[in-house]
């Protein structure tokens, strides 16, 4: 188990990026005060995925395409591509603390 903040660090609507087993991921806290964590490789192209508050998706700089936060699934893709392949979701633990754990 990674520690990766504690609750109070995420603001609803906000995110952090943290180390998960050598990889990048990021640490969003939905409007509604949900956590997810995912890596943030796209899994069509493996550009780079960024949390947009604005759109409340998360979003691959290199070719648009949209995922669901709540479960990291599509929700619009790139016309060029038509794969429906979703984030790698990471489990998380929250203590008596608040402090968020990676599993």
């Amino acid at each position: 188990m990674e520690k990766i903040a504690n609750l109070k660090d995420v603001k609803p609507g906000g995110s952090l990026t943290f180390n998960y087993k050598g990889e990048k991921a990021i640490l969003v806290r939905t409007k509604g005060g949900k956590l997810v964590a995912y890596l943030t490789v796209c899994p069509h192209e493996g550009g780079n995925i960024e949390w947009d508050e604005q759109l409340n998706k998360m979003l691959c700089e290199c070719h648009l395409s949209l995922f669901n936060v709540e479960d990291g699934s599509v929700y619009r893709h790139s016309s060029l591509f038509e794969l429906n392949k979703s984030l790698t979701k990471i489990e998380l633990k929250v203590d008596e603390n608040q402090d968020v754990y990676a599993l």
